[in-house]
């Protein structure tokens, strides 16, 4: 359900020599030359869960700072340049500056959690071993049933997708084809983001495996508590989402083990 194109069909497109037609995006013209400059993001008031918010270096927003908003003079300092949005990724993932062990520490944490979780709930509700899956935005649930009977219903929140096709992540709360409430636990994530400064849980899409939504997945799980998590799949995308709770409705007998309909990240990672 990584759904960009989708998204950004009203945006303009440009065409780049290295990467061909894609979406604009607009940028200091001192990212495109540096590194490690520092990645400023300036969010749309009307639309502040954009891909590719415009974005400038630290020098330029000490001189936003002292002018206290964008003028003739922090505009010439800026010298904005408009870029295709995979430049805009590769010029990110060049100048973010962030503690790095603080994240990787971040992040094994994140995922110990997570898998001391998961053992218990694929035992205690069988996953494995149902007929099929089902998930309902409208209700935020998703409901594990067998020969047509409901057997589990669990409470979940997306956390966000893995396309198959363009290998990026894309979090819930910027996916458009998703509603609100089903979404709305991932911000948690973002405003996290924010705090420590870290460049996966702030920006929308990124470059990203299965692995990688497994970890956003589980930093999410912690942050909020979950008793485990969920992926499900189509031809063009892997669907990511926590599970807040959980309950039988009816406890069948018959379950037999089918083939696995799901698969955690592996523990050597």
């Amino acid at each position: 359900m990584n759904n960009e194109d989708d998204m950004n069909d009203s945006e303009n497109k440009i065409e780049c020599s290295e990467h061909g037609s894609s979406f604009a995006t607009f940028v200091c013209n001192h990212l495109t030359k540096g590194e490690q400059l520092g990645f400023n993001i300036g969010y749309d008031p009307d639309n502040p869960d954009e891909i590719y918010p415009d974005a400038w270096c630290n020098k330029c927003e000490e001189i936003l700072e002292s002018e206290g908003e964008w003028n003739d003079k922090s505009e010439k300092f800026a010298d904005i340049k408009v870029l295709c949005s995979q430049c805009y990724l590769d010029l990110r993932e060049r100048n973010w500056i962030q503690d790095t062990d603080a994240y990787h520490d971040f992040i094994c944490s994140s995922f110990s959690y997570l898998q001391d979780k998961q053992d218990s709930f694929m035992e205690e509700f069988k996953i494995n071993d149902h007929e099929r899956w089902d998930w309902h935005q409208e209700t935020g649930t998703l409901v594990f049933s067998h020969n047509g009977k409901t057997q589990v219903e669990a409470k979940v929140s997306f956390s966000g997708s893995v396309s198959t096709h363009s290998d990026t992540w894309m979090w819930a709360w910027s996916n458009d084809s998703l509603l609100e409430d089903i979404k709305a636990d991932s911000r948690k994530i973002r405003l996290l983001g924010e705090k420590h400064n870290y460049k996966n849980l702030v920006s929308s899409l990124w470059p990203a495996t299965e692995n990688d939504g497994w970890e956003m997945t589980s930093i999410m799980a912690k942050e909020l508590g979950a008793i485990g998590a969920y992926r499900t799949s189509d031809e063009n995308s892997f669907t990511y989402m926590i599970v807040k709770s959980a309950k039988w409705v009816n406890k069948s007998t018959k379950l037999k083990p089918l083939k696995k309909i799901f698969s955690f990240m592996s523990k050597n990672k």
